[in-house]
């Protein structure tokens, strides 16, 4: 049976677009079995007292090195949002909504894509419209779904488990009840993972 990798993330984080771009490689090597949880990662910031990087001065400029740095390493497209930080509990709940239409690769594929690679402002209902629709992906069922109280309630309670299990930020991975955070942690995630 293959090993369980959660992946939790945000669109708004531009450290879980860095991760994505790894883990199908991960995934192929280890056999691993990617399990993408969405989580609102100010709801994780505000119930451990964590901040963004992008908030502190001196940590927000070496932010844009690091950034800068994977970026060549990965060979991946990024661009920074100017929108930054964006409003993504729509987007979020719509996720939700993707997995359970089985549409969620190609809708997560075309959301980090409109958030780091191409930025848009993924906060606005119209432009996120627009993202999903050019996708291949009908936006209004994912939209509506994402406005329900079951969906609101869906995402709260996996944000809430991260930060149970331990989760402090974005991207934030499981293997097991081992925790892995950041970018800079995939060496360890595959090492918890083995081989294929």
């Amino acid at each position: 049976m293959p090993r369980r990798l959660e992946f939790f993330f945000d669109y708004v984080s531009p450290f879980s677009y860095l991760a994505n771009s790894q883990l199908p490689g991960i995934v192929r090597r280890t056999g691993a079995e990617l399990v993408y949880r969405p989580m609102f990662l100010g709801g994780v910031m505000q119930a451990t007292g964590n901040q963004p990087p992008a908030t502190l001065p001196a940590r927000g400029k070496s932010m844009q090195h690091d950034i800068r740095r994977w970026v060549r390493r990965y060979g991946i497209e990024f661009a920074f949002n100017p929108n930054f930080p964006i409003q993504t509990l729509p987007a979020l709940r719509a996720a939700l909504a993707a997995q359970d239409a089985g549409v969620f690769p190609a809708y997560h594929e075309a959301l980090f894509r409109a958030a780091w690679g191409q930025p848009k402002n993924l906060g606005d209902v119209a432009v996120l419209r627009d993202v999903i629709a050019k996708a291949g992906i009908d936006p209004e069922p994912l939209l509506a779904a994402a406005a329900t109280e079951p969906l609101k309630e869906r995402l709260k309670a996996d944000t809430a488990e991260a930060v149970a299990r331990g989760a402090f930020g974005a991207p934030t991975f499981f293997v097991g009840e081992e925790m892995f955070f950041g970018n800079d942690r995939l060496d360890f995630v595959e090492e918890a993972l083995g081989t294929a």
